[in-house]
Parts: structure tokens; C-alpha cells; sequence
């Protein structure tokens, strides 16, 4: 009988065997038989020795075609599982504006950084101009100013912001 179970099974099969030969059972067994054709069929089977009469008696049915709807639940659940990874990929993506640094959120509207993040959490902003940033555009922006446009308080308010600036 050994040479029709699947080569997968064989060892497996051949030790329930010896079980069974000394007075073991076998209660829903499972492994393939090959066929005629050459296909391997599921075959569960229960089995049972007679040691007086040096018998076993078993009995089996097919279930190829549950196996095989099993197999293929499997994978689509599988396939589910792997979609859902999608998708709990694409909700942490902030879809953000290349141009205007606008977020965009699930309702398709644009919002400022601030106003987004400030909307999802208790986060509050102060504001700032980093060293880079002065460097690169503040810095130069600020030669190119004539200081003298300015008069009186408003003087005196872009020279304190061009001090703050400067120690920054």
C-alpha cells in the first residue's frame, strides 16, 4: 500500500502503520493516495487492528475537494491579509502639497501643518526661523532692505527683529 501514498506522507503513513499493527488506532488519518490517473486523492481514515486475526480494518473517504476548497480559502484569506497591509500602509501616508507644504486629509480638504496637526492632537506651535533658513533667505533679504523706508516705531520694530535675528 505504501507505494500509492504521496512521497510527503509515506514516512509519516508508515509509522502510524507500525502503530496501528501493535494495537494502536488511527482516528482521522490524513494523507494522499495516488490514482490511476496519477492525481492523489485526500484520503481521512480511521483504522483499527485485530491482533487475534492479524487484521487491520480501516475506512477512509475522499475529501480532495474540501482540501482543495480549504487550500483555496487559505489563500484569499492570505490575499486579504496582504491587501489590508495595503491599506493600513496608505492610511499612515499624509498626502502633503510639494509646492505649498498644505496637508490634505480624508475628506479631501488642504490644511496647514499647523492647523492639522493642531486639529488630531493637543500639539501647540511656537514659531521660529531655523539657522539654515536665516542664512539662506532671511539673511540676504535683509541686505537688500534700505532701512531707511522705515520711520519712527516701524524703525525701530524691524531694527529689534533684525537684532533677534542676528543672535539667533
Amino acid at each position: 500500500m505504501v507505494e500509492y501514498v504521496h512521497p510527503d506522507d509515506r514516512e509519516r503513513t508508515l509509522a502510524r502503520n507500525r502503530e496501528v499493527r501493535q494495537g494502536g488506532r488511527a482516528v482521522h488519518f490524513e494523507n494522499r493516495y495516488r490514482c490511476k490517473d496519477d492525481s492523489y486523492k485526500w484520503l481521512p481514515l480511521n483504522a483499527v487492528a485485530d491482533l487475534d486475526r492479524e487484521t487491520i480494518y480501516s475506512v477512509a473517504r475522499d475529501v480532495t475537494h474540501r482540501k482543495a476548497a480549504e487550500a483555496e480559502r487559505d489563500r484569499l484569506v492570505g490575499e486579504l491579509q496582504s491587501a489590508l497591509a495595503e491599506v493600513r500602509t496608505l492610511q499612515e501616508i499624509l498626502p502633503i502639497c510639494s509646492s505649498c507644504k498644505k496637508l490634505r486629509d480624508d475628506e479631501n480638504y488642504w490644511h496647514t501643518v499647523e492647523g492639522y496637526i493642531s486639529a488630531h492632537n493637543d500639539t501647540r506651535f511656537s514659531h521660529g526661523i531655523c539657522p539654515s533658513c536665516y542664512t539662506t533667505t532671511v539673511e540676504p533679504q535683509l541686505e537688500q532692505m534700505d532701512t531707511s523706508v522705515f520711520r519712527g516705531e516701524q524703525r525701530m520694530r524691524f531694527l529689534i527683529v533684525q537684532d533677534h535675528l542676528n543672535k539667533a
